[in-house]
C-alpha cells in the first residue's frame, strides 16, 4: 500500500512540477519538436470549455456537498457558502489546468500530424522521381539496344564489303 502510494506521489509530482514539460518531445521520425511549433498550433478552446464547464460542475457538486453538511435550517449557512466557494474555486482551477494540458497535447499531436503529412508528400515526390528515373533508364536501354543493333548491322555490311574486295 505504501509503495503504490509513493509511486503515485512520485508520478504526480513529476507531472505537476513541470518536469514532464521539459522532456524532449519527438515525432514519429525521431526529430525533436520545438516549442515554437507547438505554440503555433496551440489553441485555448479546451481551456475555456473546461474552465466554464468545470466551474459550473464544481459549483453544483460543492453546493450539494455543502447542503448535506450544513443541514441546520436555523443557521446562517456560513458552512454552506464556505464549502460551495472553496469547492467551486478548487474545481474551476483543476478543470482549467486540465483544459490547458489538453490544448497542449492536441497541439503536439497537430505538429506530429503536420510533420507526418509533409513526410508523406516528400515520400510521394521521391517516388515520382524514382519512377521518372526508371522510365528514363528504360528509354535509354531501348535506345542503346537500337544503337547496338545498328552497330551490328553496320559491322556486318563492312564485313561483306571487305569479303567482296578480298578475292
Amino acid at each position: 500500500m505504501a509503495k503504490s502510494f509513493f509511486i503515485g506521489f512520485c508520478i504526480s509530482a513529476f507531472l505537476f512540477t513541470g518536469c514532464a514539460s521539459r522532456l524532449l518531445m519527438l515525432d514519429e521520425a525521431g526529430k525533436p519538436l520545438t516549442k515554437e511549433e507547438v505554440q503555433q498550433k496551440r489553441t485555448s478552446k479546451n481551456f475555456w470549455l473546461f474552465t466554464v464547464g468545470g466551474g459550473a460542475l464544481s459549483f453544483g457538486a460543492s453546493f450539494f456537498a455543502g447542503a448535506i453538511i450544513d443541514r441546520d435550517a436555523s443557521s446562517d449557512h456560513k458552512k454552506l457558502w464556505a464549502i460551495t466557494g472553496a469547492g467551486s474555486v478548487l474545481g474551476t482551477v483543476l478543470f482549467a489546468y486540465n483544459g490547458r494540458v489538453r490544448d497542449y497535447n492536441l497541439a503536439v499531436e497537430a505538429v506530429k500530424d503536420s510533420r507526418k503529412d509533409s513526410a508523406n508528400t516528400d515520400i510521394s515526390q521521391e517516388q515520382e522521381k524514382q519512377k521518372q528515373l526508371a522510365d528514363e533508364k528504360q528509354k535509354l536501354e531501348e535506345e542503346r539496344k537500337k544503337q547496338e543493333a545498328e552497330r551490328e548491322r553496320l559491322m556486318e555490311e563492312i564485313r561483306k564489303k571487305q569479303a567482296e574486295k578480298k578475292p
